[in-house]
């Protein structure tokens, strides 16, 4: 929707929200470049309206499916545990489980599998989900350790522990350690 002004969007009658040009997301773009719609929202024919309120040109909206067969998880050393590990007992927030160390959580949708790990680095990665680079430090043998946790399942965790991934890169020590993954569904 780059090419739009300000205004609103209706998918099927039910609204999305919102756009204008001149709000701009963290990347420093118009927040219409990337526009969520819900899949609920979506039929196999499907009615879009926009109410323009400046000058706009409807040829500039694309709609473009994201293939959610393929997951991620970025996790690092000084990540806090999941709120899901705790509960309320007595007024008190009690943990509910004994190990509350960081760890890399992926879930396919529907019942499908964890078929390829197409990305896997334990030390300095970076980027993001579709777009994870190796750093100056990884661990040799992570892809080797997700494939172990997760091949032929339909989720898994990864703990962020150097035990599990013999890191024996002695420059790297210095570092916090982050855990990227990328892995595909089918």
């Amino acid at each position: 929707m780059t090419g739009m002004g300000k205004g609103m969007v209706w998918i099927n009658g039910r609204s999305i929200g919102r756009y204008w040009n001149n709000y701009l997301s963290p990347l420093k773009k118009p927040t219409q470049s990337e526009y969520h719609i819900p899949r609920a929202y979506l039929k196999p024919k499907n009615l879009i309206v926009l109410l323009e309120e400046e000058e706009g040109n409807p040829k500039d909206v694309h709609i473009v499916t994201v293939n959610r067969d393929t997951i991620c998880s970025a996790v690092s050393e000084i990540h806090p545990p999941s709120p899901r590990l705790f509960e309320t007992k007595n007024g008190t927030l009690q943990p509910k489980v004994n190990d509350l160390k960081p760890r890399a959580e992926l879930i396919c949708p529907g019942k499908k599998q964890i078929v390829a790990v197409e990305f896997a680095s334990y030390g300095d990665p970076f980027g993001a989900c579709g777009a994870y680079f190796i750093g100056n430090c990884t661990a040799p043998e992570s892809k080797q350790v997700v494939e172990k946790y997760c091949l032929g399942k339909p989720s898994c965790q990864i703990p962020l522990d150097s035990i599990h991934f013999s890191d024996k890169n002695a420059a790297c020590t210095h570092l916090r350690k982050t855990l990227a993954v990328q892995v595909k569904c089918a």
